[in-house]
């Protein structure tokens, strides 16, 4: 009996633990990309804009879908949307605290930051406007998507990861669309889990611009 009383205390103890972190709003700092230095006589491609366009819901149906708790994204300024990737849940799938960035990252400044590594794998230049020529490629950055989730289970949760932009190109008549999904399955949905899943999904991320790009711009 005593055995079994210590042993719903713990099972109890935990619940209230996870519950706790759960509810909280948990900050994170993503790695930064590996680089490569392309040559000095290669095409030059300046990302001149980032623009975060991902759409904010308050309660929505599918957890892919952007939203924040602490009042809501309504009730959110757009320093906390900026800087938010995720939504914390419970066992049953109820929404509950936050996962941002720590402050120093945001979404835009991460994208940035990646896609300008893959286009350097891909073989160009990378520079700021005032360091380019008239010949440079300009490239404008539409964020479509950039949200982690995870989905319950009985033994463990499926983390998820969207990433997914819009490059308008040189002018190009339609934009390239960049768009990936990464899951992974863990034991619980700890911050070091959240930071694995979406720097999965910026890999794969990265080597999609690759790929799209390589020889093409």
């Amino acid at each position: 009996m005593v055995l079994i009383r210590h042993a719903r205390l713990a099972v109890l103890l935990a619940c209230a633990l996870l519950a706790g972190c759960a509810t909280s709003r948990s900050e994170v700092r993503l790695k930064s990309p590996p680089t490569v230095a392309p040559s000095s006589s290669a095409k030059v491609v300046v990302i001149r804009s980032v623009t975060d366009e991902r759409a904010f819901e308050e309660a929505p149906s599918e957890p892919s879908t952007p939203s924040l708790g602490f009042g809501g994204a309504n009730k959110s300024g757009d320093g906390i949307k900026a800087r938010a990737i995720g939504r914390k849940r419970n066992g049953f799938g109820k929404a509950l605290g936050d996962v941002l960035l720590e402050n120093g990252q945001t979404v835009t400044g991460v994208v940035r930051e990646n896609l300008a590594a893959a286009l350097q794998q891909a073989g160009y230049q990378v520079k700021d406007a005032a360091q380019a020529d008239a010949s440079a490629i300009v490239v404008d950055v539409h964020i479509k998507k950039f949200w982690a989730w995870f989905q319950p289970g009985m033994w463990v949760i499926t983390l998820n990861s969207d990433v997914a932009t819009d490059l308008s190109i040189g002018g190009a008549a339609m934009p390239t669309t960049v768009s990936v999904h990464v899951e992974d399955a863990h034991g619980a949905a700890t911050e070091g889990a959240w930071v694995e899943v979406v720097d999965k999904a910026l890999e794969a991320y990265r080597k999609e611009v690759t790929f799209k790009t390589q020889g093409k711009l």
